[in-house]
């Protein structure tokens, strides 16, 4: 058999090897070896034709929890401490209306400070070795510029936090027109700080002043890539300055104030505010300097010392994060040892006495709520740790439709789980912003939780993330081949997309999705 096939292989040999040496023959041969070579590279294509393509780009990053409640009548919650401790301070009787967020109950909490203190001296200590680090630094001169416009927006958001959370607790009035003033009695009233005329009109005119700066300054946020980068680093640390200027000035009104039992525990609330404003802003101007002055040795660096150099910094960078991270820690545990108001209420009972020791998770002080209604829900245990007391929430009713939109804010989180349908869940009761006559009792609430924000940082689709040996990856195109790069993911947003940390830069064509 084996024989009969060479045989006839033999013969057709034959007669094309007579059939090419024809004229006509050579041509057609020709032509078809070309089609051939067509269909080939056809069949081949562009390697890139089995991705999906995406760019990164920028945008506002949202990160949020979305749950079902209840709309349930509102009606009183039993508050207990995070931390064991003995009782302190008691600032509140039974019948007393308390505002949101008026401290009620505070435990001992001396050697929490103290550990803060020595806490916040070792981050001052790291920081000014990243500082000294970064003087003799040398790093890429692309990388030191974007690290110093991060941090010239960071120096930004922490002004805008200092003045318009911290501080302007202590004024009251629209942002052209704010007066200093604030209440010091529960309740407001005329009850206000008594100064002088002269220090009241100053204040009140520099933190005028500090809106137009604040205005100007996020303006130009928007084109601080393509700014001169030594001007904007300018005109930042200059209003920094300006800023940490007007708290200062105002912590020494506030410092000088005698305050008196009725009005001591907010007087302490309003010093807390503003000793942690000026914090914020020292370390706004701490971490700007260092980044200014990364830059300016980038511009004089050699590359070749380049690697050892950026370790170091890495190195002290994770050394300040690591300490302010117990700073960070401390804070947490003394908000343990404080009972606060979740709403505006009335208190309805107090059970505990100064001096007395009381566990953890204990209800010591009850309260019910000015509201008419508000929503009961309960978080799985994967998401709870990503929600705080006054996150900011969206809520649709199923009674009407999905474009009837009711604001509210998470106003207590039990701290005891609540097993349901043998999973771990956390009660959560959220307050409308406004009373609302179309809310009505047993209504159905899907609530959707915002939990972090990010405003135009670069992102990209998440599933365009790959997880590889404990390292996150995404594959960049180049040209027709693709490469893959580490990168530093942040904020994960609900509607599927990442904040990018590091690793990418603003329109890289990157690979999203691989067809099957």
């Amino acid at each position: 058999m084996l024989r009969k096939i060479l045989v006839f292989l033999r013969h057709i040999l034959i007669r094309f090897t007579v059939f090419v040496r024809k004229p006509k023959g050579l041509i057609i041969t020709g032509l078809g070896v070309i089609a051939f070579g067509f269909l080939l590279s056809a069949t081949q294509g562009n390697p890139l034709e089995q991705y999906d393509i995406g760019k990164v780009v920028r945008k506002d990053v949202i990160s949020m929890v979305d749950v079902t409640g209840r709309i349930e009548p509102a009606d009183r919650v039993n508050m207990a401490l995070e931390r064991s401790g003995k009782v302190a301070r008691i600032n509140v009787e039974v019948g007393d209306k308390v505002a949101q967020g008026q401290i009620l109950l505070s435990a001992a909490s001396a050697d929490l400070y103290a550990d803060l203190a020595e806490a916040q001296a070792n981050l001052e200590i790291e920081r000014l070795n990243l500082q000294e680090t970064s003087k003799t630094s040398i790093v890429d001169i692309d990388s030191a510029r974007q690290d110093l416009e991060s941090e010239i927006l960071d120096a930004y958001v922490e002004a805008d936090n200092a003045i318009r959370n911290k501080a302007d607790q202590l004024f009251y009035g629209t942002d052209t027109s704010k007066t200093f003033g604030a209440p010091i009695i529960s309740g407001g009233g005329n009850s206000r700080f008594s100064t002088t005329f002269e220090e009241a009109m100053d204040l009140s005119m520099e933190r005028r002043k500090i809106t137009k700066i604040l205005d100007g300054w996020r303006a130009s946020n928007l084109n601080v890539q393509s700014a001169d980068i030594k001007e904007a680093t300018d005109v930042a640390e200059n209003n920094l300055f300006i800023i940490r200027d007007f708290l200062n000035n105002l912590s020494f009104v506030i410092n000088s104030y005698d305050a008196d039992s009725s009005s001591e525990t907010i007087v302490d609330g309003y010093r807390t505010a503003i000793a942690t404003a000026r914090s914020s802003i020292s370390g706004a101007i701490s971490s700007l300097r260092s980044a200014e002055q990364a830059y300016l040795s980038a511009e004089a660096s050699s590359s070749s010392e380049q690697e050892g150099v950026l370790q170091s910094i890495l190195l002290q960078e994770q050394r300040v994060n690591t300490t302010q991270a117990r700073v960070n820690a401390i804070w947490a545990e003394i908000n343990k040892t404080l009972i606060k108001a979740p709403f505006n209420g009335t208190i309805t009972r107090i059970d505990a006495k100064v001096g007395e020791i009381v566990s953890s998770n204990s209800p010591v002080v009850s309260m019910i709520s000015d509201a008419k209604f508000e929503i009961e829900t309960y978080i799985p245990e994967a998401d709870i740790a990503d929600i705080s007391l006054d996150d900011k929430a969206s809520i649709t009713l199923d009674a009407y439709d999905s474009n009837t939109i009711f604001g509210a804010y998470v106003s207590f989180i039990d701290p005891a789980e609540t097993i349901i349908e043998g999973v771990a869940t956390y009660k959560v009761l959220l307050q409308f912003d406004e009373e609302d006559e179309r809310v009505l009792p047993g209504m159905t609430a899907n609530v959707d939780i915002i939990t972090g924000t990010r405003e135009n940082v670069l992102s990209i689709p998440q599933r365009a993330v790959i997880d590889k040996d404990g390292r996150k990856l995404v594959r960049v195109v180049r040209g027709e081949e693709t490469e893959e790069v580490e990168v530093e993911i942040g904020l994960k947003g609900f509607d599927g997309d990442v904040e990018v940390l590091q690793g990418l830069n603003e329109g890289d064509e990157i690979v999203v999705f691989i067809r099957g």
